[in-house]
């Protein structure tokens, strides 16, 4: 690797490199500056030093041994084995169920999707408006079926395919590299912060790394044989290949692309039975897959997360664009909603900076084809984190099988010219500072964020839902199931609070006898609380969004005991909780990404079951919202306010109703109107809207 002293006027030291690349990695992700600051840092830190260790690291011609291949220390003994297993099994499943706090909105439409189909069987390819393939809902249904759906089932799967990608890696690893940097990829699988924090969400794109390894391990098996057995594996690539459609779809096209490219590298030319064996293989899974996409009317999801589709100036979807490898190696540029690193990037600054000198190895040496297929994958990988609005790591998660090993080229950049016995010490060198930053983020800064009210919005959780969670499980375990009803407030986004509670909830769990049920609960808002304490009597209220501000007052959850009094009236509540299903089945897929527009359809299955609402004065109220902010998503402010003035008679005049119907009012511009509707929010046997603030602001 050395190079001749007429090659470059400056010499080339790797380590220098390395500490200026951390050093800037490090003000980058950690710190907070000016953007002129950190511009000069990127510049001064990463792009000049990169250029100039490009100029002078030029390859001579020399041959020599890949980094790859080279073994940098001895045979390792079984404990370190058995250690990093442990430890990899420790990070994925420590407060399995806590960690994270509560799931995501789409974590719990994966729940809802899941259980749906236990009553409904499988009854088309995608699901959910993201256009989910039907593999991963199917597959919870099943764990649900035999287990029953609960939030340790709901976690634990996440955290054990997480944990199979790390053996996975390895295997597919030791078809390219030496045993030496096949375990670096091990160490980074197992223990870096971005593949097990992956592991923390129980959404379908937790199969793609693993998936993507066994992939790239019948890839190597196919490249490396020159048998009959070679045509086997290629046809298994295939079929893995295809199949994975069915599970991850649109995270899997960069995949397939890059592939399908190497196969027709390898075998067009010198052996093209071999590309036709993977051909069927693939085309197999494949080809049912594009015939059932036409007939269920193709993928929406996919343009309407573009950027490329967006009528916005090319300098604002650049600047999109960048936030992607920006998140990637230093964190955040704005506060994105969720899916993203909570301290720093998705690497660590160590890792960003072996990751710098290991892409100048790359460069170096580009007749190499497998540095050259690195290199073209990674920004192949990138692209559909770039094109995308905002950011979400799923996205980009295929890098990862990129990035492990130009990240350990790096390390093995800095460790060849060592003993056998330094680079053992240069591995644990650099592995436990970067091991202890990750572990930081995950287990230290990321379960500290739930402690602020405000950041759960931002991540797409319910507060509320996971404060009522506390207080039903404790009421579960001292009184037994009861009734929980969590869909009759307007909005059905969020449906956690029904997965966690459902073996205790005999609302929407078969299986538990409701006459038996010894109480009730219901999550709504807090300006039903005279109405409800007038018909049924006092029972026990939590405000839950007493400290979030709300504008229309917030939640509630209201308990009360069951007698034989009210059974009936809480029967007629099952109901038409109950036929809120095939609503909240249709809102899930009709629903725009944007949530700002749903499908005509949604609107219909609402109004066929209005009669299970009729002649309860709560139930119609509650009706009455849900429909409400249907027709505002459908048909605008106008219909939502004539609707409401129609339905406000029939049910409870609770103040935060009055609230809606004149914040409507005022998006139409009917300031009298909206006056007079807000001076009736305050006249309500209770207000804890700010109608108030409002009549002051239109009063000025």
């Amino acid at each position: 690797m050395s190079k001749s002293p007429s090659a470059s006027p400056l010499p080339f030291h790797p380590w220098i490199y390395f500490f200026i690349f951390l050093t800037a990695n490090t003000l980058l992700s950690y710190f907070t500056f000016s953007t002129e600051t950190n511009l000069w840092i990127g510049f001064l830190g990463l792009a000049l030093p990169f250029g100039l260790a490009w100029w002078t690291n030029r390859s001579s011609g020399d041959s020599h041994t890949p980094l790859y291949q080279i073994e940098f220390f001895k045979k390792i003994p079984i404990w370190v084995w058995l250690l990093i297993g442990a430890a990899a099994i420790f990070f994925r499943f420590y407060k399995l169920t806590t960690l994270s706090a509560w799931p995501t909105f789409d974590e719990g439409m994966f729940g809802f999707t899941a259980i749906q189909m236990n009553q409904k069987g499988v009854d088309r390819l995608f699901y959910m408006f993201s256009d989910i393939p039907v593999f991963y809902p199917w597959f919870l249904s099943l764990v649900f079926k035999l287990f029953g759906p609960s939030l340790f089932n709901f976690c634990f799967w996440p955290a054990v395919f997480s944990t199979l990608g790390v053996p996975l890696v390895y295997l597919a690893a030791r078809q390219y590299f030496s045993k030496s940097f096949s375990f670096f990829c091990l160490l980074l699988a197992a223990l870096a912060f971005w593949p097990c924090y992956s592991g923390r969400f129980c959404e379908n794109e937790v199969l793609i790394f693993p998936w993507e390894a066994l992939v790239f391990l019948w890839l190597g098996k196919c490249a490396q044989s020159s048998s009959p057995k070679g045509d086997r594996f290629a046809a298994l690539l295939g079929l893995s290949l295809g199949l994975a459609f069915y599970a991850v779809y649109l995270h899997w096209m960069s995949v397939t692309l890059i592939v399908v490219f190497t196969m027709i590298f390898l075998f067009g030319k010198e052996r093209p039975s071999r590309l036709i064996w993977f051909a069927l293989g693939l085309a197999l899974p494949v080809i049912p897959f594009v015939i059932l996409s036409v007939q269920t009317g193709g993928v929406n999801y996919l343009h309407s997360q573009s950027i490329l589709t967006m009528a916005e100036p090319w300098i604002k979807k650049i600047q999109w664009a960048w936030n992607t490898p920006h998140v990637l190696f230093w964190g955040a540029v704005y506060e994105e909603v969720c899916y993203r690193p909570v301290w720093g990037g998705l690497i660590n600054p160590l890792l960003g900076a072996l990751f710098g000198v290991g892409l100048l190895e790359i460069l170096k040496n580009l007749k190499n084809s497998l540095y050259l297929w690195l290199l073209i994958s990674f920004f192949i990988f990138l692209l559909p984190g770039a094109l995308s609005l905002g950011f979400e790591f799923f996205r980009i998660i295929p890098i990862l099988v990129v990035l492990i090993p130009v990240i350990g080229l790096g390390w093995a950049r800095l460790t060849q010219a060592f003993s056998l016995r330094w680079s053992t010490v240069i591995l644990l060198a650099l592995m436990i500072p970067s091991l202890l930053l990750d572990a930081y983020q995950l287990l230290g800064v990321y379960p500290r964020l739930w402690d602020n009210p405000s950041y759960w919005l931002k991540e797409v959780k319910s507060i509320n839902n996971y404060r009522a969670y506390q207080i039903l499980k404790s009421k579960s375990l001292s009184d037994g199931p009861g009734f929980v009803f969590a869909d009759f407030i307007p909005s059905l986004d969020d449906q956690t609070l029904n997965l966690a509670d459902y073996s205790f909830n005999a609302v929407n769990n078969s299986r538990l006898d409701g006459e038996k049920a010894k109480w009730a609960a219901v999550m709504i808002n807090v300006n039903y609380q005279p109405f409800l304490a007038k018909r049924f009597g006092k029972g026990t209220i939590y405000w839950l969004s007493k400290d979030l501000n709300a504008a229309d007052g917030g939640w509630m959850l209201w308990i009360i005991d069951i007698n034989e009094t009210n059974r009936p009236v809480f029967r007629q509540w099952q109901k038409a909780s109950q036929s809120l299903n095939d609503y909240l089945t249709d809102y899930f897929q009709g629903t725009s990404p944007a949530g700002n527009r749903v499908i005509p359809k949604v609107l219909d299955t609402l109004n066929q079951i209005g009669p299970q609402f009729a002649g309860d004065p709560f139930l119609e109220s509650c009706y009455a919202e849900k429909k409400a902010d249907l027709l505002y998503k459908t048909q605008g402010a106008a219909a939502s306010s004539q609707y409401l003035i129609q339905a406000l008679p029939q049910g409870y005049p609770a103040a935060h109703l009055f609230y809606r119907l004149g914040t409507l009012q005022l998006l139409q511009h009917q300031e009298a109107e909206a006056r007079r509707t807000f001076q009736k929010a305050l006249h309500a046997p209770i207000n804890f809207t700010q109608s108030a603030q409002f009549l002051n602001s239109t009063a000025k």
